[in-house]
């Protein structure tokens, strides 16, 4: 269900965000820890949740305190 896709796509669509932010690793790697995940849709997830940051303020400090325990 479209639900269900969401709840796996948005928290796997984060955490490529978090890889990129903070161990700036390739995007290539990053895809490769997503079960090898093309660069192109890393491309995506990022930019989606750099959209979604700008909208949702809830998203935003969820995020925020992803960084602070990662150490970010």
């Amino acid at each position: 269900s479209r639900r269900r896709t969401k709840e796996v796509t948005v928290p796997r669509q984060i955490a490529m965000f978090l890889m990129r932010e903070l161990l700036d690793l390739p995007l290539s790697r990053i895809g490769d820890h997503f079960g090898g995940r093309d660069h192109s849709t890393v491309i995506h997830s990022i930019n989606k949740v750099e959209e979604e940051i700008g909208e949702d303020e809830g998203l935003r400090d969820r995020i925020d305190a992803l960084r602070a325990e990662l150490g970010g």
